[in-house]
């Protein structure tokens, strides 16, 4: 018999009542945790604590699961970032387009099957939060690390899509967080590095930044996620210069008396410089606590035990109250109650197997990248099946695991020319660095002075990642590349594989394709546009310059 909410507050010690507010994700201290989790003093780890040091493949992962739920004492949460689905994290799992893709369908019933999906298979796999979707109103083009992570730059759409995704997620019963509380779209710089500034008016923030949160709050939102950004105008005048993660101002006056938010309350990770850097792994999370966070992700980096001690030291001394650890761990066993997740019931691996990855989730994937694709120009399409070379630059992040997300970025260039040899017999190929160097240069002026080619194609992948400088960007060189291939072939084709903003700083090719990312159905959608087996229907979801404005698309 499932024990009530109520049954579980009187039966839990402090130590397992503070191991419900940590999301344990120290990659080297698997071990550390699996002793923490028999000692009573663990009650939430998150998948990159596994997967980076451990395996990625579905077998293990429920093993691990089922190893972890077994042991416990208490109710057990598994953390997943999923923005795009499993297959960010796993080596299984639909693979979906971007956020900014799905903004560019205007869709509110893919949005919907997309939240659906994304926890059907989550919730097969043991997982009960998955930390999506950004809520982030993308207004600075120069944001490197939301970008294309954002649905767009108006709150309305955001907001009709979210609502869809979140529904979709909460039917199906995993707690999602919108993200990152107050806002993250108005920054210029990855609060993975340092501490970004928003100097707007509470007014201002209030219409735009905010907005998501003040419309999907009172639609059922059940879990934020929360940023390491400064926000003077959100503090109180007598309040230090802290970041809104160590905010009560923010953290509990704003966003539970204000905006009434229920649900509960998830910090970013505790590793992101930012906030380590300045504060230090012990005060940084007995901070966030007494701002009014209900569940802090632990620093990854670091023994899950620091974590854990701090918080316990600073409830027996009286820096922390025991009534906001009730408080918390009431809400936290509430939302798993509601959710289903009280009673650790194992994985059916075979029932994981059936769901993970099922036919009619690619389908929804593939439906959402064939809408999305957006057509910036198109002065010679659709291109025929004559001679062609094929030019993709190849990042240096590739084969490299991102940091802070746990994921491997897998270079897409080898499947974009399988691909477009379904579509061209006679093809040639070059790969390019990210920044192209003299002999790169070199060889793709030879191939284009033999005037060979019927067609010539520039595939570019501009990945937004973390700790990555020049995230959600191409560098000089590679706009220098671009800029004389253009002068060689008067119809080549330029088919960008994540951000639109590059658009902003360069003269448009012939041809110009858009998908907001790469995932694999991403890829087949552009090459069906550009050759003429799929009727474009993409509209931009963001302003990228005076041409190609909001609702922009051929």
């Amino acid at each position: 018999m499932i024990q009530t909410v109520e049954q579980w507050m009187e039966q839990l010690t402090l130590e397992q009542k503070i191991g419900q507010m940590i999301v344990v994700r120290g990659h080297d201290y698997a071990q550390k945790a699996r002793q923490m989790n028999s000692d009573g003093m663990l009650g939430a780890v998150g998948a990159v604590m596994f997967t980076t040091k451990g395996s990625r493949n579905l077998e293990d992962i429920v093993a691990w699961v089922n190893e972890f739920q077994s042991a416990a004492s208490a109710p057990f949460l598994f953390y997943l970032d999923a923005e795009n689905g499993l297959a960010d994290t796993f080596n299984f799992g639909t693979s979906f387009p971007t956020l900014m893709a799905l903004g560019a369908t205007r869709s509110k019933e893919l949005a919907y099957q997309m939240g659906c999906t994304i926890a059907k298979e989550a919730r097969a796999i043991g997982f009960g939060v998955v930390s999506n979707p950004t809520v982030d109103v993308n207004s600075n083009p120069d944001n490197p690390i939301i970008n294309t992570r954002a649905i767009s730059d108006r709150v309305d759409l955001i907001v009709e899509l979210a609502s869809e995704l979140i529904s979709g997620m909460q039917g199906v019963g995993v707690i999602p967080t919108a993200k990152h509380f107050p806002g993250h779209g108005d920054t210029q710089e990855d609060s993975h590095v340092a501490m970004p500034i928003v100097e707007r008016d509470k007014e201002y923030l209030m219409n735009v930044d905010l907005k998501p949160y003040q419309e999907l709050i009172p639609k059922g939102l059940m879990g934020i996620m929360t940023a390491h950004i400064l926000y003077p105008a959100l503090l109180a005048p007598d309040e230090e210069k802290v970041p809104a993660t160590l905010s009560k101002t923010i953290m509990t006056d704003l966003v539970r008396d204000e905006l009434g938010f229920q649900g509960l309350l998830i910090s970013d990770s505790l590793t992101m410089r930012g906030i380590k850097t300045q504060y230090g792994i012990e005060q940084a999370a007995v901070l966030a606590i007494k701002a009014g966070h209900d569940i802090i992700l632990q620093d990854y980096e670091s023994d899950p035990a620091i974590t854990f001690k701090a918080i316990l030291n600073a409830v027996k001394t009286g820096e922390i109250e025991l009534e906001l650890i009730d408080r918390s761990v009431r809400r936290i066993l509430g939302v798993k109650s509601d959710y289903g997740l009280l009673a650790n019931s194992p994985i059916d691996l075979e029932e994981a197997q059936r769901i993970v990855s099922a036919p009619e989730h690619r389908a929804i994937a593939e439906k959402i990248a064939d809408k999305s694709v957006t057509v910036l120009e198109a002065t010679t399409m659709p291109f025929t099946n004559q001679k062609t070379l094929l030019i993709a630059t190849r990042g240096d992040e590739e084969g490299r695991e991102a940091e802070d997300l746990g994921y491997v970025v897998k270079g897409k260039s080898a499947y974009l020319r399988e691909q477009l040899s379904n579509y061209v017999n006679d093809l040639e190929m070059i790969i390019v660095g990210e920044h192209p160097t003299s002999e790169d240069v070199a060889a793709i002026s030879q191939a284009l002075a033999a005037k060979r080619y019927a067609h010539v194609i520039y595939a570019t992948f501009v990945r937004v990642l973390s700790y990555k400088e020049g995230s959600g960007t191409v560098p000089e060189s590679q706009l220098t590349l671009m800029n004389f291939i253009k002068e060689q072939h008067t119809d080549a084709a330029l088919l960008i594989f994540g951000s639109p903003y590059i658009m902003r700083k360069m003269k448009p090719f012939p041809n110009c394709i858009c998908a907001y990312g790469d995932c694999v159905y991403a890829i087949n959608a552009v090459l069906k546009v550009l050759y003429g087996t799929l009727q474009a229907s993409g509209k931009l979801p963001v302003t990228v310059n005076e041409k190609y404005q909001y609702g922009y698309g051929l």
